[in-house]
């Protein structure tokens, strides 16, 4: 049996390997409550950080001396 790798204690649900969101290829096993929970912070980070040539109106390159499109 899979054991989902978050916090065992709040587990719900199939636990079921889930495709990795990072882009790693690696499936991993969570519960369907952590799997929407995992769902929620990639569809959170994708706000914040959007997938754009355009630096969102926040970004600041004098902060950290970072660019947000490195095809310079």
């Amino acid at each position: 049996m899979r054991e989902c790798i978050e916090n065992p204690a709040e587990c719900r649900g199939e636990v079921e390997m889930r495709p990795s969101l990072t882009g790693t290829g690696t499936p991993i096993p969570r519960c369907d409550h952590h799997w929407e929970k995992r769902l929620e912070r990639d569809e959170e980070h994708r706000r914040v950080y959007p997938d754009s040539p355009i630096a969102p109106s926040w970004f600041d390159p004098t902060l950290a001396g970072e660019r947000w499109d490195d095809d310079y």
